[in-house]
């Protein structure tokens, strides 16, 4: 599927390619939404708008990580947007080339991307097509990072459910969804970081380029806020679940130390009892306590005190 929108400096047409062919304006705007076409349709697109060949073999490759390039005529932009959303963390991205010139928008994905669709279909379209291909590029991105964050700061409610959970009944599913929500959490880290570094390098090309245009600068600029902002909550939360997971292993650990205590004491108790047991057990006549009327008595007797005399210094010495 190709769209087209086109902005003269009053009108605002939208349709397929024909509009393509129809003569700009000056001081006019065009985007051009690619989504899943042949290698044959969109390439007659690129080569009318001069696009490098090495840009297009990066768009088109299934998983790349962001990045930014830039050229005398036009830069290309490889961002990766928000895909479908599972259970808990669980996420799936979307890579959307962006290739920007001078009056002109190409963006390019092989699946559909809600934040463009919701562009597409915005009132605001018009407003943001008349700052320029950079103006809307900067809206797109701006959306994009909204949504991330809206999913992040949906999940910190969840954290703070696992923080309590951890504290009142740790169990081995809640370590299992920690480590899983550190696994995607590190994912989204390393995602935001190449974000990160993709907007700043921007922000540095149109401080050369176009340092003119204060009102395309600050919209990048907020992009790459959010996009930094990003970056800095998916470390936060990356390590609140290492610290969560280490929390977990370290109660297990002292529950299993606490067991492992009472178990020795139990042990060291019954020491004592078992040698006088197996030493009276055996088979000798010549026991001189064998033949003792109160023989039995006795050394139960002595058994109980050994007994008691253990439980009440391992209590002194808070061991029980």
């Amino acid at each position: 599927m190709i769209r087209v929108c086109i902005y003269d400096g009053a009108n605002l047409s939208r349709g397929g390619v024909e509009l393509i062919a129809t003569p700009l304006a000056e001081n006019s705007s065009i985007w051009i939404d690619i989504q899943a076409e042949p290698k044959e349709s969109e390439q007659v697109i690129f080569d009318q708008f001069g696009c490098h060949e090495l840009t297009i073999q990066d768009a088109r490759r299934l998983r790349h990580p962001p990045k930014t390039e830039h050229f005398d005529d036009q830069s290309f932009v490889l961002l990766r947007g928000l895909g479908a959303v599972s259970e808990g963390l669980a996420f799936e991205t979307l890579q959307i080339a962006c290739f920007i010139g001078g009056n002109f928008l190409i963006t390019r994905h092989d699946e559909p991307c809600g934040t463009i669709d919701t562009w597409w279909n915005d009132r605001g379209l018009e407003t943001s097509l008349a700052g320029g291909p950079f103006g809307l590029f900067a809206s797109l991105s701006n959306s994009l990072g909204l949504e991330y964050l809206e999913f992040l700061l949906d999940f910190e409610p969840e954290l703070s459910n696992y923080e309590d959970a951890l504290l009142t009944s740790p169990n081995d599913n809640l370590l299992r969804e920690l480590i899983a929500c550190k696994t995607w959490l590190r994912k989204l880290k390393r995602l935001h970081s190449y974000h990160d570094r993709v907007f700043s390098q921007l922000l540095i090309h149109l401080d050369k380029k176009q340092r003119h245009a204060s009102n395309i600068v600050h919209a990048v600029t907020d992009a790459y806020d959010k996009f930094d902002r990003l970056n800095s909550l998916s470390a936060l939360y990356y390590d609140l679940a290492g610290d969560l997971i280490d929390g977990h292993i370290s109660l297990t650990s002292h529950k299993l130390n606490e067991t492992m205590r009472i178990l020795t004491v139990v042990t060291a108790v019954f020491v004592p009892l078992g040698f006088l047991a197996g030493l009276y057990g055996m088979n000798f006549d010549n026991i001189p306590e064998l033949h003792n009327p109160n023989g039995y008595f006795i050394l139960v007797g002595v058994m109980a005190t050994i007994a008691s005399g253990l439980v009440i210094l391992f209590k002194r010495n808070k061991w029980l």
